[in-house]
């Protein structure tokens, strides 16, 4: 089976692929349906995901936080072992001293306040941003 040119109208066959083609090339544009599906899902997941990134990151400053006074904590009991006096309630004289805090004392990274020691009980306790509420 030969194919001859032929003038005039060519067989369904031989003429599918030129209307693919211009279907194809007619198509060059996402409907307005489509972008608003696609703005609607992603929508939805920034509704979802933004959430827990913020929790996330107050989680993450609380537990500094805890970290930060245990650490004063310990500096502040081997400050009392050493000189056999409790520091200030600013924490003043551990602020200047190498041996404790080489790049000076921690700020709380939830309330952004100095951490400080309150004297009132049977033993000094370190306060940061819940009144000693996470003190060892």
């Amino acid at each position: 089976m030969t194919c001859v040119a032929t003038k005039g109208p060519q067989p369904y066959a031989l003429r599918a692929p030129a209307m693919l083609t211009r279907l194809i090339r007619r198509r060059q544009a996402f409907s307005l349906m489509e972008l608003l599906a696609v703005v609607t899902i992603l929508g939805i997941l920034a509704a979802i995901i933004v959430p827990r990134v913020t929790a996330g990151s107050e989680t993450a400053k609380e537990r500094s936080c805890v970290y930060n006074v245990g650490h004063i904590h310990s500096a502040v009991e081997r400050y009392r072992d050493a000189t056999g006096v409790w520091p200030s309630a600013d924490l003043n004289e551990l602020d200047g001293n190498l041996d404790y805090f080489p790049e000076g004392i921690p700020v709380c990274p939830v309330s952004g306040n100095a951490y400080r020691i309150d004297p009132t009980g049977e033993r000094y306790r370190v306060i940061g941003h819940t009144d000693g509420a996470h003190t060892p």
